[in-house]
């Protein structure tokens, strides 16, 4: 990557003066208290005032009114500053996508559960992880590490039990000994970022799967917006394949910060999708809508499967123009909610290489997930209103790239895990958007 924009030197201020003493105090105790580095909720605390009284320069008031800012701040987010809870990491970035398929992050773990108590029920109870429940005197117990209780049943069964025997069964419990389910299902959203100081000093920016858990896995995100989240990092040391999941709690899409406070006001510009998922010297995954052949050669991965050899794509980030879309659902088995869109973008490049030819378009097929949770066919107004765009607007696409056959010929395509567009490249529907001149 070539330098990066957001590391810049700091100018000197022209007002000496200092955050109050109360302030401080409070803030630096919430840090302390959150496991959280004074630095980022000195950064939360700034998007906290903006956003909540429109304040863009606490130096402007008066040190007992950003007190008792500073008091509601470090009150309403006494548990973390956007997760609440310890062991948790700011990031900033943006999202780009969503994958179209969720998926039972306790997989596996109910077989290694049932190991353990096999091996030795008294240890595996005594663990903390897990409970047993067994059937004394005709009524079911639970037994955990903190204490025995008398069993919750659902339709005569204990509560989230698996079955080892008709006399006994376990359960996944939380760190109060309540039973939990067996199965937790989780979608990656993809997150383009890293730790603050990371990206705007350190020039260290990628891409990281954040595991939404429960109801957040069906819930919408704004993608291309800039935000603060906080995650768990992943364990040092851990294997290859998970080092670039950010791990959540349900509950963590209603504490996704959008803002750009994270960055001086003159680079704010520099966020915008159509510069921060397009510049060399912030990602290397953009790749130009005729490369893209040349990029899913250079980065196919290929696997052994039942079934023989699989081939999978490299995730990229493209450009084009759309010169049509599918926003009609077409029902599918092979989507997780039946239904999957499609849209076909194109570029001046492939349509002087390719005229009217195969591969003068490429398709992006778009899942239920994608449409439902990050809204691929529509754009944000300067308000913030969501609207509609027509065919011939320019759009970001990221996704993962594949080959199809087309009359004999293999061609590029795309399954899509988001798209972007802004309101000065989008062309509203007639039906579907602010055709006035206001929003340009």
């Amino acid at each position: 990557m070539s330098e990066n924009p957001f590391k810049q030197v700091k100018e000197e201020e022209n007002d000496d003066r200092q955050l109050p003493n109360g302030v401080v105090e409070r803030l630096t105790k919430h840090a302390e208290r959150t496991n959280e580095s004074l630095e980022e909720v000195h950064v939360a605390f700034y998007a906290y005032i903006k956003e909540h009284y429109e304040c863009d320069d606490w130096r402007e008031e008066d040190n007992d009114l950003v007190e008792d800012w500073a008091e509601q701040f470090c009150t309403v987010l006494r548990s973390g500053t956007a997760t609440g809870g310890a062991n948790t990491s700011s990031f900033v970035g943006e999202f780009l996508g969503v994958h179209a398929k969720r998926g039972d992050r306790n997989r596996g773990l109910v077989g290694w559960m049932k190991r353990q108590y096999a091996e030795d029920p008294g240890a595996f109870v005594a663990g903390g992880r897990g409970g047993h429940y067994a059937l004394v005197n005709g009524a079911w117990v639970l037994y955990t590490k903190e204490d025995t209780f008398d069993a919750t049943l659902v339709d005569g069964k204990p509560l989230y039990g698996i079955p080892i025997d008709s006399n006994n069964q376990i359960c996944f419990v939380n760190f109060s000994g309540e039973p939990q389910p067996d199965e937790v299902m989780g979608r990656y959203a993809y997150f383009l970022g890293n730790e603050q100081q990371a990206v705007v000093n350190d020039n260290d920016i990628r891409l990281w799967r954040v595991d939404l858990k429960g109801a957040d896995a069906n819930r919408s995100i704004k993608m291309g917006s800039p935000c603060v989240i906080k995650v768990k990092t992943p364990k040092e040391g851990g294997a290859e394949a998970y080092r670039d999941i950010l791990d959540t709690r349900e509950g963590f899409v209603d504490s996704i910060n959008y803002t750009d406070e994270w960055v001086s006001e003159d680079l704010k510009t520099l966020l915008n999708p159509f510069k921060y998922w397009v510049l060399e010297s912030f990602t290397d995954l953009f790749v130009p809508l005729d490369s893209l052949r040349e990029a899913y050669d250079a980065g196919l991965r290929t696997f052994n499967t039942a079934d023989g050899e699989g081939r999978v794509g490299p995730i990229v980030i493209t450009r084009g123009t759309v010169n049509r879309m599918s926003r009609e659902g077409r029902e599918t088995e092979w989507d997780e909610g039946g239904v999957s869109y499609s849209m076909n973008i194109t570029s001046s490049e492939l349509q002087s290489a390719y005229g009217t030819k195969n591969g003068s378009t490429v398709l992006c097929n778009i899942s239920s997930a994608t449409h439902d949770l990050t809204h691929p066919f529509s754009f944000r107004d300067v308000e913030g209103t969501r609207w509609e765009y027509a065919e011939r607007s320019t759009v970001l696409v990221f996704g993962r790239i594949g080959m199809m056959q087309r009359d004999g010929e293999q061609i590029p395509k795309i399954t899509a895990m988001g798209v972007y567009t802004d309101n000065r490249r989008a062309r509203p529907r007639v039906n579907g958007g602010d055709t006035t001149m206001g929003q340009f």
